[in-house]
């Protein structure tokens, strides 16, 4: 449907900015990374614990008869279960001495030719897509990961102990080491009687993948963004890019430093010009935190991108994807520089996109299969009265043939007779849904905090908008002609705003 673009003061955008924030992605010990290391790293003390007499006496904890122990464990597992547990011994030996692997591949080396006495080591050479284990100078840096992958690699259980002594006594190579290892080992198996062991690792697990994680966070926004588009029904690759567009002028300018686009849309879309004219341009910076420096950079960087594009550019439309509790407190000076430059046309958080982000799309006259599919609900459904109401709402011709075809060809609408045209069945329900929120969108209004109970509230229109329950149910059984079976049956019709609250679209007060 035709959303209302209303004016908003940058007060009021702030306002809302502030209301539906996302905080955060969710807590480090919820990720899939922190369980799997979790359990690598449980698994390294219970080796360790087997070499050691669980840990019953500092003096236990000997290179030599760890890595006996240890060669002897992992004899008969697969190789990358092998170098699983292998990687996660060697974190957290890192992690309990105090060890990085940026000290350890500069320094290991050196320990392997002045004490070991080596001036070669096991490699790994990759020959017809076979690996075979071959003897190399000792190099002047060797990562751990290489290290232990090259362990893994080797059948022979007592080279593979004589590496992996060398590399433990790297690491416990005083006493003070060692009685690190011994304390966190022995409160591990003390603690394992009362089924409290994770406790103790949950710090060592967290402050491993803390980084990792975070990396994987940065694309978190950008990955539920794409899962948006998909149900608006834009085609990955084609309507939105998967990876980041650095956009060039011309082909002497490709050495030029210019900051990455997240998203441009349209993208390869059929229909639309070749270069980069006429496109939404979106930056995603989402922040759980005060990053300090590194938000402050992105700033300064936003507009000398944008400054640079536009002087080979027409029409390019600016928007950013911001969200995060580090522009609710410590970044909210640099929110509010970003969205106050002339040329920033929009914005939208994770939980607006569907109002925000559609409604640049339709200024831009840009359609996605949702908006026809919203138009076929609301008219008879035939091909005729489609076009007369996309027209209405602005799209011209050549874009309403090209959804309309696209629509057809991928079989998201169906024909009833010939003449009229139905959601196939595994739309209906995302169709119907996204009906609800726009005809709040439609239909609602501007509220003080007051009067927001007994209202359904969503984002784009300020710090608070929405529209009555049973005004919604009224709308709904007025105007969407073919779901008016559903939206009359209450079970369903609540199914439906479980959903759209359940995925933060839509606050129920």
């Amino acid at each position: 449907m035709n959303l209302p673009d209303k004016d908003i003061s940058l007060n009021e955008s702030l306002e809302e900015f502030d209301i539906w924030i996302t905080s955060s992605l969710g807590e480090i010990v919820d990720t899939d990374r922190f369980k799997e290391e979790m359990r690598l790293v449980s698994g390294a003390f219970d080796i360790i614990g087997a070499a050691t007499d669980t840990f019953s006496n500092p003096a236990l904890c000997r290179p030599d008869s760890m890595a006996d122990t240890l060669a002897s464990l992992i004899a008969e597992k697969p190789v990358e279960e092998r170098k699983k547990i292998l990687s996660s011994l060697a974190s957290t030996l890192f992690v309990v001495t105090g060890k990085s692997d940026n000290n350890f591949k500069c320094q290991f080396p050196l320990y392997l030719r002045d004490n070991a006495g080596w001036l070669k080591i096991p490699s790994l050479s990759k020959r017809k897509g076979e690996i075979k284990i071959i003897t190399s100078k000792l190099p002047r840096v060797l990562k751990s990961d290489t290290y232990m992958s090259i362990i893994a690699h080797i059948s022979d259980k007592e080279a593979e102990s004589r590496l992996l002594k060398e590399f433990i006594s790297f690491l416990l190579k005083d006493e003070k080491a060692v009685n690190q290892l011994w304390s966190i080992g022995y409160s591990y198996f003390a603690l394992k009687e009362f089924n409290r062991s994770q406790d103790l690792l949950a710090p060592i697990v967290i402050f491993k993948v803390r980084g990792s994680v975070m990396a994987s966070e940065g694309h978190e926004p950008e990955s539920r963004l794409r899962n948006r588009l998909k149900e608006w029904g834009l085609q990955p690759d084609v309507d939105y890019n998967l990876n980041d567009v650095v956009v060039h002028d011309k082909k002497y300018d490709l050495e030029r430093k210019t900051r990455a686009y997240d998203f441009v849309i349209p993208y390869k879309t059929v229909g639309w010009n070749s270069g980069w004219d006429n496109r939404i341009f979106i930056q995603c910076q989402f922040y759980a935190g005060d990053s300090g420096s590194v938000s402050h950079k992105n700033v300064d960087q936003a507009k000398n991108s944008r400054d640079y594009i536009s002087s080979f550019v027409k029409n390019p439309i600016f928007v950013e994807y911001v969200d995060g509790a580090g522009y609710f407190s410590s970044l909210n000076g640099d929110l509010k520089k970003l969205l106050s430059y002339d040329d920033t046309a929009g914005f939208f958080q994770i939980r607006s996109a569907p109002i925000r982000l559609r409604r640049e799309f339709q200024k831009l006259g840009f359609l996605t299969p949702l908006e026809v599919e919203h138009a076929v609900v609301i008219t008879d459904g035939s091909k005729n009265s489609v076009y007369t109401l996309l027209k209405r709402d602005g799209y011209d011709d050549r874009e309403i043939d090209r959804v309309w075809n696209e629509s057809l060809d991928r079989e998201l609408l169906k024909t009833k007779n010939g003449k009229h045209y139905l959601i196939s069945g595994g739309r209906r329900d995302i169709v119907r849904r996204y009906s609800l929120l726009d005809l709040i969108a439609v239909n609602g209004a501007r509220l003080d905090q007051k009067t927001v109970n007994g209202k359904s509230l969503i984002p784009g229109y300020g710090p608070f908008f929405g529209l009555a329950l049973d005004e919604l149910v009224e709308h709904a059984t007025k105007s969407l002609r073919e779901f008016y079976d559903e939206v009359s049956h209450s079970k369903t019709f609540l199914k439906d705003i479980r959903w759209l609250c359940e995925e933060g679209l839509v606050l129920s007060r």
